[in-house]
């Protein structure tokens, strides 16, 4: 029997180095139900539709193809497939994620790495869906601080599941008005301890804010960070599924891709989705095609390919940080097709190649 095999996790932005998989495929990442998940992906049942799969290959315009995020070598080769006119590629994102995203893109923000909350945040505000989003994220933090000799015991977290448009600005205005009483006791206590804070740390994880308003309440919290800023050091963190497409696609083309959130109606047929970094937490939309990930049923995708999720790649960590590699465990067979094999199966043969399927 062959020993366990340690990996990066491809399945969520933050990319734990430190999870084993075993001879028969199952996964160890100390209860973390998105990387212990991955074992069982591969053994789905495909639900293919041969006309509609073949009206997709006989299509002329290009083919719609959503993804939260992926590895560098299927970012490579979407990008390329994209510049060919043979699909058009959006990223699949969280409101808020998305909201945080433009702002900062837009009006600037003082942002930093998980490294960085580590070794100096004495605050943490936590926002929105973090642990089902990313189950490790608080382990990490506590872990790494011991492992760097952070006094851990003085740091403060707060979670919010969700702030509101209004809440950001009552929030806002407590911090810059500490004199004015009629705020509310949370408000009085948490600006207080704000403001009492040398290094904060603001976390924005999916469903952070009301996606009606989500870009308003992005624009706020950016605008409480530099606003700190002033007196004291104050940052914003997320983690992006997509940073690796996003960041092989601004190499390539010089510019951005579209975003399409997952609360956004899809009109255009034939729709697949790619499932890759990420999308474990994605609300379901109904598609042609979906590949990779859990097959979310007939309603929610006509028809459903399963892919590995293991893959010789690399990938970004969605803070940005570092860029880790990707590689199939030495315990399982490389058999399984990964997601962009099985794209490449129901493009148009012609106008598809696939000159190279990894990273060495």
């Amino acid at each position: 029997m062959s020993e366990p095999s340690g990996v990066v996790c491809p399945l969520c932005p933050l990319h734990c180095d430190d999870v084993m998989v075993n001879s028969d495929g199952s996964v160890q990442a100390n209860g973390c139900e998105i990387a212990e998940s991955a074992g069982s992906l591969v053994t789905q049942v495909a639900r293919t539709d041969e006309a509609m799969l073949a009206r997709i290959a006989a299509r002329k315009q290009p083919i719609r193809v959503i993804t939260s995020g992926v590895d560098l070598v299927a970012a490579r080769q979407l990008v390329q497939w994209q510049s060919d006119g043979v699909i058009e590629v959006e990223i699949e994102s969280d409101p808020s994620i998305q909201a945080i995203g433009t702002v900062t893109r837009r009006d600037g923000i003082v942002a930093a790495t998980l490294s960085e909350v580590v070794t100096h945040a004495d605050l943490v505000w936590l926002i929105g869906e973090v642990d089902p989003a990313w189950p490790r994220l608080e382990e990490k933090l506590r872990f790494e601080s011991a492992r760097s000799g952070a006094t851990i015991d003085k740091r403060q977290v707060k979670r919010w599941e969700r702030w509101t448009a209004d809440f950001a600005g009552r929030m806002h205005h407590a911090i810059e008005h500490p004199d004015e009483t009629e705020a509310g006791l949370e408000f009085q206590t948490w600006s207080q301890c704000f403001r009492d804070s040398s290094y904060a740390a603001i976390v924005i994880g999916p469903g952070a804010f009301d996606a009606e308003e989500a870009e308003m309440t992005a624009a706020m919290v950016a605008r409480i960070t530099r606003r700190r800023n002033e007196s004291a050091r104050c940052v914003c963190v997320t983690l992006d599924p997509a940073a690796t497409l996003r960041s092989v696609h601004a190499w390539q083309t010089n510019e951005s891709l579209n975003a399409v959130s997952v609360d956004d109606e899809i009109d255009s047929a034939p729709v697949i989705r790619l499932v890759g970094i990420g999308h474990q937490t994605s609300v379901d939309r109904s598609v042609d095609l979906q590949i990779g990930g859990r097959d979310p049923g007939v309603e929610n995708a006509k028809a459903f390919m399963p892919a590995s999720p293991w893959m010789n790649s690399m990938v970004i960590r969605g803070d940005g940080s570092v860029t880790l590699p990707l590689h199939t465990p030495t315990a399982l067979s490389s058999d399984f097709p990964t997601a962009i094999e099985q794209l490449q199966k129901v493009l148009p043969e012609s106008r598809t190649v696939v000159p190279n399927c990894s990273v060495s």
